[in-house]
């Protein structure tokens, strides 16, 4: 065998580079609808994480402790021992109506008794992606348990 012969041409080199192309433009989108849904769920996995912080942080130190939402703002504050302000990955939003927490001077808060029961109002807070999928945090009436709802 010539060594000339065995080789790739210039032409079925680009003829494979057009195929990937074709492949990767056809395939970028549905690609960016799985990083805006996982998105979505470690923003739901936080907030669920802060509130049982902020329930157990209750119950250890004896004090209530609360999470504010600011929904205009995409973000929420932990306070009572502890104060801390978690915002929300690009894209992902509070839902418009998807908030049944208690509002004190305007924005809604999800409170913690020392008991770890739930002060005034448990209730649910839903996120969104810019596709239009939604999660929900809900915290527990009766227990102050919180929970991940996917719609």
């Amino acid at each position: 065998m010539n060594w000339r012969n065995s080789g790739l041409t210039l032409i079925e080199i680009i003829m494979v580079l057009a195929i990937m192309a074709v492949i990767g433009t056809i395939s970028l989108p549905r690609f960016d609808r799985v990083i805006e849904d996982y998105k979505l769920k470690i923003d739901a996995r936080q907030l669920a994480t802060v509130l049982r912080s902020a329930r157990q942080e209750a119950i250890m130190t004896g004090n209530d402790q609360k999470v504010l939402f600011k929904r205009n703002l995409n973000c929420y504050i932990k306070s009572g021992t502890t104060h801390a302000t978690y915002t929300l990955s690009r894209n992902i939003t509070f839902t418009e109506n998807g908030c049944t927490f208690k509002e004190h001077d305007g924005y809604p808060v999800c409170g913690f008794a020392p008991s770890g029961a739930v002060k005034d109002q448990a209730g649910k807070i839903t996120l969104a992606n810019k596709y239009g999928k939604r999660t929900a945090v809900v915290v527990n009436p009766s227990a102050g348990r919180v929970r991940i709802e996917e719609y």
